[in-house]
C-alpha cells in the first residue's frame, strides 16, 4: 500500500515536471522568430513527425487533414468535423475522430524540439551572415514583423534578418517611401545606415 502511494507521487511529480518543461520550452520558442526559409523547413519536419505516429488527423481552422506514411497531406471533408478542438486525433472503431491528449503532448513536444534545433541553426547562419564592416542592400522590409531581406554586397549572399531595431526599421521605411535604396553596414552589434 505504501509503495503504491510513493509510486503515485513519483508519477504525478514526473508528469507535472514534464509538463512544466514542455511549457517553458514552448514559451522560449514562441519568443524567437523563424525566417521564411526556417518556417518551410519546420513545416516539412512537422509533417514527418506527425506521419511517424501512424494514421493521425489534425484539426485546424480550415479543416481536417490526414497524415499517414503512405499518404501525403490530404484535406478531408470540412463540414464533417466542424467544432472539434484543434489538435491531433485518431479514428476510433466507429470511424469517429477521438482527441488523443497523450498523442498531442508527444507530437507538440517533438515539434518544439525540432523548432529549437532549427532556431539554433538559423542563429548560427545569421552570425555567419553578419560581418564587421560589410555593406548590405535592403531588398525588402517586413510589414507585420520587423525584419529585412538583405543582400551582402561582397558575395551577393541573401538572408532574412530580424536584427533590425525599431528606429532603423522606421528609417528604412522612410527611405522606401522616398524611393531611395538603403544600404546598411554591420558594426558588430547592429546594422547602421551607410
Amino acid at each position: 500500500m505504501e509503495l503504491n502511494n510513493i509510486l503515485g507521487k513519483i508519477t504525478n511529480f514526473t508528469k507535472d515536471f514534464g509538463n512544466k518543461v514542455i511549457s517553458e520550452l514552448s514559451n522560449a520558442i514562441a519568443n524567437n522568430k523563424l525566417t521564411d526559409a526556417s518556417k518551410v523547413k519546420l513545416q516539412d519536419k512537422t509533417r514527418d513527425i506527425i506521419k511517424s505516429h501512424g494514421e493521425v488527423y489534425e484539426v485546424k481552422n480550415r479543416g481536417v487533414y490526414k497524415y499517414s506514411l503512405d499518404n501525403e497531406y490530404e484535406e478531408l471533408q470540412k463540414g464533417m468535423y466542424l467544432g472539434q478542438e484543434k489538435g491531433y486525433y485518431i479514428l476510433d472503431d466507429q470511424g469517429n475522430l477521438r482527441y488523443d491528449e497523450e498523442l498531442n503532448k508527444t507530437i507538440n513536444s517533438e515539434i518544439n524540439i525540432e523548432k529549437s534545433s532549427i532556431l539554433k541553426e538559423q542563429q548560427k547562419e545569421s552570425m555567419k551572415f553578419r560581418k564587421q564592416g560589410e555593406t548590405y542592400t535592403v531588398d525588402e522590409l517586413g510589414d507585420d514583423e520587423r525584419y529585412a531581406y538583405l543582400t551582402r554586397k561582397s558575395d551577393r549572399k541573401e538572408m532574412q534578418d530580424f536584427n533590425i531595431s525599431d528606429e532603423l526599421y522606421d528609417k528604412i521605411k522612410e527611405n522606401n517611401k522616398k524611393g531611395k535604396e538603403t544600404e546598411l553596414t554591420w558594426n558588430g552589434k547592429e546594422y547602421e545606415i551607410k
